[in-house]
């Protein structure tokens, strides 16, 4: 209870000090307007407009984080060139809206909602029922992933071991990573092309969820292991039991370099091979 109660304590300690400050500073002055320097002391601290992201703004930025532009896609898609960049636009709620994308060359991305008349919703104070509340909601975030996974690629790993290893299994299997989960942009998974079956995950956990003692997020990649492997393998430093996956015939492995690239080739191509069965 005494938490809660320190931090507006002092706020309130440090707002009396400042209003008697105001207050007797006017006083002395002699000029007969003791409360308009108090005034212009509280003012600034309770009609400040703080401004904050709306729900769209926040749309934009998680779908298109850790996203890279293929610039080169962007015609074909049904972009054309404006003055600041590609301008793409989409109809929303059967046409009673129009979306407006600008995508510059930055990769960053800026969207806004017309309605029939032109006006832009989003900096208008328009009311809208809650029904199409949601559907407006439901249909803008649908085209922005539209959009993303068009004419962007995924580029959440960013450590030099996972690029290594996305590199070596395109170059030497010809496989490409598989983002699946929408809700969870930075799991991959790659499948042989014959069986269809998984023989790697990549993904960025905290090592607290692998069974480490830190909050650090670390990028992983999830392999087989041939049955009976697994207890002479894990280590709980850098080699953990599967996270999300089953325990005993899959192993976690961090990619922070404590794992030489050599073993993590070799344990990708055992992975693959046992994906073969």
């Amino acid at each position: 209870m005494g938490r809660r109660l320190f931090w507006p304590c002092t706020v309130l300690v440090r707002f009396y000090h400042g209003f008697s400050w105001s207050c007797t500073s006017a006083r002395d002055a002699g000029d007969g307007s003791h409360f308009l320097p108090a005034f212009n002391f509280i003012s600034p601290m309770f009609f400040r407009r703080i401004s904050r992201k709306t729900w769209y703004e926040k749309a934009v930025e998680r779908v298109f984080r850790d996203r890279r532009l293929c610039v080169e896609k962007l015609l074909p898609f049904g972009c054309v060139r404006g003055e600041n960049g590609f301008i793409y636009r989409a109809k929303l709620l059967n046409g009673r809206r129009r979306m407006e994308f600008e995508i510059h060359a930055d990769g960053s991305v800026s969207v806004v909602i017309h309605d029939a008349d032109g006006k832009d919703i989003l900096q208008s104070a328009q009311a809208a029922d809650r029904l199409q509340e949601r559907a407006l909601r439901r249909e803008y975030e649908e085209e922005l992933w539209h959009v993303a996974e068009c004419c962007f690629e995924p580029d959440f790993f960013k450590g030099g071991p996972a690029r290594s290893l996305i590199t070596h299994v395109r170059e030497v299997y010809g496989d490409e990573l598989e983002f699946l989960w929408r809700k969870s942009p930075g799991s991959a998974i790659v499948r042989r092309k014959d069986t269809e079956k998984w023989y790697a995950v990549f993904l960025a956990v905290p090592r607290l969820k692998l069974g480490g003692s830190s909050k650090e997020r670390v990028e992983v990649l999830n392999l087989r292991v041939c049955p009976g492997e697994l207890d002479g393998l894990v280590d709980h430093r850098s080699r953990f039991p599967a996270y999300h996956m089953n325990k005993k015939n899959w192993v976690s492995l961090c990619l922070d370099g404590a794992v030489p690239f050599e073993e993590l080739a070799a344990r990708l191509e055992t992975s693959r091979r046992l994906a073969g069965k």
